[in-house]
């Protein structure tokens, strides 16, 4: 870290010399991807250039103003007038070039700088052959989002659960895909299909493209929709940035009563030191059932563990974040040219809840009842660690890139608890809950990409190793009884109430994404074109392990207080002497560790096809083989090694149909087949027990891929700039659709993956972005995002049978074959107000966002009810203000979030009950002041 540092700072001190001029990017409206070789002259000089491999120039010019005149053969002119170029800058400038309709005119298309501002994602989206949605850095700038979780959120038809976890069109995360440049990554949590967003900064982001149709160089696992991450590029010219901003909670932060576990000396840099390091494998350690002889050794093996087990009082801090990047481009002697682009992220966040309730319920006779009720002190410290370095040659014909990005997050939650069982194992316990949970994604993805001369033929190879590392270190549990005894209150440690607990687990997933492919153009009398084909592999190798440790006990008194560092005192010790005290004992399941591997092999085949102004097409195949390899134990002792559970091959169509009724209106209409495919831990046969949440995943080894028909279609109208309009509407089909349900309706703490009946999907979205008014000072801007769906998951006849009979108990006449699907939001708000006043560099901007709610939980149909996540009304505020001038630009943010005070809240619902809570917490409001600077 401190090396990276070094070499991150010694390039702002590179000596650069003032320069100005214009560069840009000049993209292909047929193809929508960039137009090499086209021309670039300033009017009136005999200055100019081409763009080169990725349709990019620079013209170095003294400041004033400019008109730039951008030509290719067989396409329109386009002037561009009103350029000001200013000392010490380069005016970027970005155009869309589209064929001429007749060859033999020449058309010179006029505008302005100021009306040439459309977004380069505005620009993707219209021209793209797919249904795609997305984020440009200066929409998330505008926004004032500091990671693409927060971001991503202003994509229509997209929410973001737990603050993390995106998922598109209201399905769940399974239905999502997360890429990095077009490339797939691991995953970074057992119990989750894509990535969690808050890991990847807003720093290194060039943009964030969400496509909602499939085309067959898509994977085919996904459904919802793909993310991708598309990062930053090397700049021609020096362009350095630095950015400093905290975040003030009232509700949480220099908080005394903040709780927190000890930590180690790199905790602040997402890491462990080793302090929470595993003490003694299970193969060394004695298993001290029944006390025999080598029993004298426990007090050895115990002692070997860290003695603190609770949580510590101390000041909450406040939320700080830091970032800096470095760019530049060189030109070499023979033209060819070299850049780099460096980032380096920081940031801290502490949370901190008062007031955070679980609770469960169970039916018994014919009412529902409360099972549990827990309620807690939570405290919380993220810290994120992100660095990007990246290193492109090219020339005329050529690319090579290499990249590595690092990310790393540390999590450390400390949990004060009052605990009460009311029905059969009726008890009052209090305790404390301790978590560390360590996560690092490594990166290091290389492309070569080639084009022949005329432009005719592409060709493009990618490399994508990665590593995704999840260590969750030294988790403490401890519970006591409240007991009473000759009217005094006192407390000890039953195994009713679970015994002292240190959890360790470590996940260690490999990928390596390769992909080959080809593009040829196509020019003949029915239609001009491109003929796309290409292959990829995927192999993902999973590594689970996991290791418990109980420390039980023998003749122990009661104690006068609660005080879990009483547990490993040494006077509270056992010992053959004493025959009294606490010692450890190797609790490791077997089903608990598992190893799992998968291979994907994809071959696709695409045409796109313009058989006029008004109509395009794009029609593709692709087959892909998945096979899913398993080795673990079952719960009955049956061993598997290597053992084949999935092994599928599948031919995916796909049809994009584009009709343009003029220049900036396009109606589109999609059909494709997808599938979504179970993760390693659900299609499995472990029996992973966490002895600190008190529940029980059980893998499912006859789970199976889900398959979804997919129908699209979209009208689309884009004005000037920023402006545009959309309306969407959607239907998905599914084939035994994935779900998470309880293992039997008397387990409320036992889950399992399970195929359900087929289920269905309507939605309808609308988009518009609007300049309500806009004068040369004042501009006001109005965008909005609405998504509704309806979705129907057809019941089995066992469920059926289930929610009948409970309805019967509840007197309900009706009960519906369908219900509602796990994760399908029935409606997404997003919605922003902002108002800019472009001489003075001041804007501000209200956002809102909202979804309904959402069953989070399946239930049973009998004991134990649906659980729903219910609505979060969230309102932010940012205001910025822009100082200086070109040379050295700095910007001041303040951006409150939640100020509606909004409280996170998921129910017990089923027809003809009360609700009852399942989880309830409020994250506050949170106040951010950021400065950055750019020179």
């Amino acid at each position: 870290m401190k090396n990276y540092l070094i070499i991150l700072f010694s390039t702002f001190s590179i000596l650069t010399y003032s320069q100005s001029g214009v560069s840009g990017l000049v993209m292909d409206g047929d193809y929508n991807e960039p137009l090499a070789f086209s021309n670039v002259l300033i009017k009136g000089t005999t200055k100019g250039t081409s763009t080169d491999f990725d349709g990019k120039f620079q013209i170095e010019l003294e400041p004033g103003l400019y008109t730039v005149v951008f030509s290719y053969v067989g396409y329109d002119t386009i002037e561009i007038s009103d350029i000001t170029v200013t000392n010490g800058r380069f005016e970027f400038i970005e155009v869309t070039m589209n064929a001429s309709a007749n060859s033999l005119d020449q058309v010179v298309i006029t505008t302005t700088a100021k009306r040439n501002s459309a977004t380069s994602v505005l620009n993707i989206q219209k021209k793209s052959v797919n249904l795609v949605d997305g984020l440009s850095l200066q929409s998330i700038k505008k926004s004032g989002d500091s990671d693409v979780a927060g971001a991503i959120r202003r994509v229509p038809g997209v929410s973001v659960q737990n603050g993390k976890y995106v998922f598109v069109r209201g399905l769940g995360d399974r239905y999502s895909k997360t890429l990095l440049n077009g490339s797939e990554l691991p995953g970074l949590d057992p119990d989750r299909n894509t990535l969690p967003m808050d890991i990847f900064p807003t720093n290194l982001i060039e943009n964030i493209l969400v496509k909602k149709s499939a085309s067959a160089e898509l994977g085919a696992d996904f459904t919802g929709g793909t993310i991708d991450i598309n990062m930053k590029d090397f700049s021609f010219s020096p362009d350095y940035s630095i950015n400093f901003s905290g975040g003030y909670n009232p509700d949480m932060h220099f908080n005394s009563d903040f709780i927190a576990d000890k930590r180690s000396s790199s905790d602040w840099l997402g890491k462990d030191d080793g302090y929470r390091s595993i003490p003694t494998k299970e193969d060394i350690l004695i298993n001290a059932l029944g006390f025999r002889p080598e029993s004298a050794l426990l007090p050895e093996y115990t002692n070997l563990f860290d003695k603190q087990m609770s949580s510590i009082n101390e000041t909450s801090g406040m939320n700080l974040s830091f970032g800096a990047s470095a760019s530049n481009g060189y030109e070499l002697k023979n033209g060819d040219k070299i850049g780099f682009v460096t980032a380096l992220g920081y940031k801290s966040e502490i949370e901190f809840y008062d007031d955070y309730v679980n609770q469960t319920i169970f039916r018994t006779s014919d009412i529902y009842e409360k099972n549990s009720l827990q309620t807690s002190q939570v405290g919380r410290k993220n810290k994120f660690l992100s660095i990007l370095a990246g290193l492109t040659y090219k020339n005329q014909n050529s690319k090579i890139s290499l990249n590595y990005i690092e990310l790393r997050n540390g999590e450390s939650t400390a949990q004060n608890f009052k605990y009460g069982e009311y029905i059969e194992n009726i008890q009052n316990t209090v305790g404390n809950n301790i978590t560390y949970t360590e996560r690092k994604l490594t990166v290091t993805p290389f492309s070569f990409k080639h084009q022949s001369d005329n432009g005719n033929f592409n060709f493009n190879f990618d490399l994508t190793p990665s590593v995704s590392k999840l260590y969750d270190k030294d988790f403490k549990k401890t519970a006591f009884l409240t007991n009473v005894q000759a009217g005094e209150l006192n407390y000890v440690i039953r195994n009713t109430s679970g015994f002292p607990t240190r959890l360790w687990r470590d996940l260690d997933e490999n990928a390596l994404v390769t992909k080959l492919g080809t593009s040829i153009k196509i020019d003949n009398d029915l239609f001009t074109g491109k003929l796309k084909l290409g292959a990829s592999n995927i192999g993902k190798k999973r590594d689970f392990n996991t290791y418990t440790f109980l420390f039980q006990a023998k003749n122990v008194s009661p104690f006068d207080e609660p005080n879990p560092d009483y547990i490993l005192l040494d006077e509270n010790i056992w010992t053959p002497e004493n025959n009294s005290g606490f010692y450890v004992r190797s609790n490791h399941e077997r089903t608990a560790r598992y190893n799992s591997k998968s291979e994907t092999n994809a071959a696709y085949l695409s045409s796109e096809m313009k058989f006029s102004d008004f109509f395009k097409a794009t029609l593709g195949l692709r087959l892909e083989t998945y096979k899913l390899f398993y080795t673990g134990e079952d719960f009955d002792g049956n061993v598997y090694d290597n053992s084949k559970f999935i092994d599928v091959s599948d031919i995916y169509p796909n049809a994009n149909l584009i009709f343009s009724l003029n220049e900036n209106t396009n109606i589109r209409t999609a059909f494709s087949k997808t599938t979504a495919r179970p993760t390693f831990k659900e299609a499995s046969t472990a029996y992973l027990q966490n002895q600190i949440d008190n529940t029980i995943f059980v893998g499912n080894p006859d789970l199976k891929p889900s398959y979804i028909d997919n129908l699209d279609f979209r009208f689309e109208r884009y004005g000037e700039g920023n402006k545009m309009i959309a309306l969407s509407l959607f239907y998905k089909n599914f084939q035994d659709p994935i779900e998470i349900t309880y293992v039997s309706s008397n387990s409320p703490n036992d889950f399992k993956a399970v195929n359900n009946n087929k289920a269905e999907v309507f939605g309808i979205e609308f988009e518009a972005r609007q300049n309500i008014f806009e004068t040369e000072r004042n501009v006001l801007s109005f965008n909005t995002n609405l998504t509704y769906i309806k979705a129907k998951q057809y019941l089995s006849d066992l469920e059926y049978d289930y929610r009948k009979s409970i309805a019967e108990v509840l007197g309900i006449d009706e009960v519906k074959r369908y219900r509602d699907l796990q994760g399908q939001s029935p409606y997404m708000i997003n919605a922003g107000l902002i108002f800019a006043k472009p001489e003075q560099r001041f804007e501000t901007g209200v956002f809102f966002n909202v979804q309904g709610e959402t069953l989070e939980i399946v239930g049973t149909g009998g004991q134990i009810p649906d659980v729903y996540t219910q609505p979060f009304e969230n309102l932010d505020l940012t205001i910025s203000k822009v100082f200086g001038d070109s040379k050295f630009e700095k910007k001041l943010t303040f951006r409150a979030q939640n100020l509606l005070d909004a409280t996170r809240e998921s129910l017990y619902q089923q027809d003809g009950m009360q609700d009852f809570v399942f989880r309830s917490f409020k994250p506050g409001t949170r106040f951010t002041l950021g400065l950055s600077m750019k020179f």
